[in-house]
C-alpha cells in the first residue's frame, strides 16, 4: 500500500507559512504548526463547536476594546478614535478577527481614509495596531495583521493651514474690531502664539507696552474634555519666550486688562466657549465682508429685486481663517521679510528650525523674486558690480 504524501507549504517572503480550509486561512511561522490549525479547525467543524477558533467578530471586540481602552482621556480624544475604529468596523465589522488579513487592513486605509492628512492616518494606524495587539494578548489571534508590512497605510497629505491673503489680513484688522474675539485674533496673527497659549495670555502680566514687548509665561493644558488649567509649563522648552509686541497688535490691546479671551462670566474660556466665540467671530466677519448674515442670503428685498429683475447674485464670500492659519502667516511673514531663521524659532516657541523648515516655511513665487531682486541690488549694482572690477582687470593685462 502506498505511503500517503505528506502536506507541504510553501514560505512566504514575510517568514510565514500559509493554508487555507474553505473560507479559512492559516498561519504560522512553523509548517507543521500552521498545518496543525487547519486540522483542529477540521476537527472542531466536525463536532460543531468552531466558537474557540474564530472567536468574537471584530465590530464586538472593538466595542468592547474601547470602552475599556479609552476611559480617562479627553473627549475629543476619544470622539476621534470613535470615528477611526467606525472606519475600521464598518468595511469588515462582519468577520471574525481570525479572519481579518494585512491587505484588509490596507485596503480601508485606501477607502476611507483617501486625502485626510498624514497625522490623522498614523494616529488611526495607531490605533488600529493596539486594538490587534489587544486580540493577540487575549489568545485571539497569533499575529497582528496590523503591523504586517503589507497594511502599512499611505501617506496622507503634508500640513493643514495656510498663510491668509492680503485681503484676509485686511478684514481682519477693520472688520469686526469690536467682537470679543478681536483681540485673540490679532495676538494669534501679530505674536504667532498658539491657541493655547493665547487662552492662557494675561496683558496685565504679559504684555509690557513701555518696552514693546510680549512675555509668555502662562500656557494653558487641558485638563479634562472641556476644562483647561494655566501652568508655567509650555508645548516645548522653548515656549516661555519674548516676543516683539508689533503695532497692530499694541492697537488691538491697549485699554484691555486681564485675560485677553474670556467666557462668558469673565472666567477662563472652555474648548466648548471657544468654538463658540470663534464661531461668532466667523460669522460676523462674513455678515461684514457680504453685508448680509449667510441665513439672509438671496432672502432681502435687495436680493429679491436683483432676481426677479433676472440678475444675478454676487458669489458669497466666506471666511475661512482658521486659528491656527494665523500663527502659520506670521511665520511666514517673519521668513518672507528675511528674519533670522534663529529668530524665527525663538519667536515661534519651537524647540529647532526642523518644524519651520519642513511645515512653516514655504517658498512662494513671491518671496522667490523678492530674494532674486535683493541678490541683483547687491551683487550687481550699476556702476559698483564686478563688471567695473572686471574693466579694471582688463586695462592691467593691456
Amino acid at each position: 500500500m502506498p505511503r500517503a504524501k505528506k502536506p507541504h507549504l510553501k514560505k512566504r517572503k514575510d517568514g510565514y507559512y500559509v493554508c487555507r480550509y474553505k473560507d479559512q486561512w492559516f498561519y504560522s511561522l512553523d509548517e507543521a504548526d500552521c498545518l496543525a490549525q487547519r486540522q483542529e479547525y477540521k476537527d472542531l467543524e466536525k463536532a460543531g463547536d468552531l466558537s474557540l477558533l474564530t472567536g468574537p467578530k471584530l465590530s464586538d471586540y472593538a466595542e468592547k476594546y474601547m470602552r475599556s481602552a479609552k476611559t480617562g482621556t479627553a473627549e475629543h480624544t476619544r470622539n476621534e478614535a470613535k470615528i477611526q475604529m467606525r472606519k475600521l468596523t464598518d468595511a469588515l465589522g462582519d468577520k471574525y478577527l481570525a479572519d481579518i488579513l494585512p491587505s484588509d487592513i490596507r485596503e480601508v486605509y485606501s477607502s476611507a481614509f483617501a486625502g485626510l492628512s498624514d497625522s490623522y492616518i498614523r494616529r488611526s494606524a495607531q490605533l488600529y495596531r493596539a486594538l490587534f495587539d489587544a486580540a493577540v494578548d487575549d489568545g485571539y489571534l497569533k499575529r497582528n495583521p496590523a503591523r504586517q508590512e503589507s497594511a502599512k497605510p499611505h501617506k496622507g497629505t503634508q500640513g493643514g493651514h495656510r498663510a491668509i491673503t492680503p485681503q484676509e489680513r485686511e478684514w481682519i484688522e477693520t472688520l469686526c474690531t469690536d467682537h470679543r474675539a478681536h483681540a485673540a485674533v490679532m495676538a494669534m496673527l501679530y505674536a504667532g502664539i498658539r491657541p493655547q497659549e493665547m487662552k492662557a495670555l494675561d496683558i496685565d502680566r504679559s504684555v509690557d507696552f513701555e518696552k514693546g514687548e510680549i512675555k509668555l509665561i502662562d500656557f494653558a493644558h487641558l485638563e479634562n474634555y472641556n476644562q483647561y488649567k494655566v501652568t508655567s509649563k509650555g508645548k516645548t522648552d522653548r515656549a516661555g519666550r519674548v516676543i516683539p509686541l508689533f503695532t497692530p497688535l499694541r492697537k488691538a490691546l491697549e485699554g484691555k486688562h486681564g485675560l485677553i479671551i474670556t467666557g462668558a462670566s469673565g472666567e477662563m474660556v472652555t474648548v466648548t466657549a471657544w468654538k463658540s466665540v470663534y464661531t461668532s467671530y466667523v460669522n460676523a466677519m462674513e455678515t461684514a465682508i457680504n453685508g448680509v448674515s449667510r441665513r439672509w442670503w438671496g432672502k432681502t428685498k435687495e436680493h429679491k429685486r436683483i432676481i426677479s429683475e433676472g440678475g444675478k447674485l454676487p458669489e458669497w464670500v466666506p471666511f475661512t481663517v482658521v486659528p491656527y492659519d494665523l500663527r502659520y502667516s506670521f511665520c511666514t511673514w517673519c521668513r518672507d521679510n528675511h528674519v533670522e531663521l534663529k529668530t524665527c524659532v525663538r519667536w515661534m516657541g519651537h524647540k529647532d528650525a526642523k518644524m519651520i523648515l519642513r511645515i512653516y516655511d514655504d517658498a512662494p513665487d513671491s518671496r522667490s523674486k523678492s530674494e532674486a531682486e535683493r541678490l541683483e541690488k547687491t551683487l550687481f549694482r550699476s556702476g559698483n558690480g564686478s563688471g567695473d572690477q572686471a574693466g579694471q582687470c582688463e586695462t592691467v593685462d593691456k
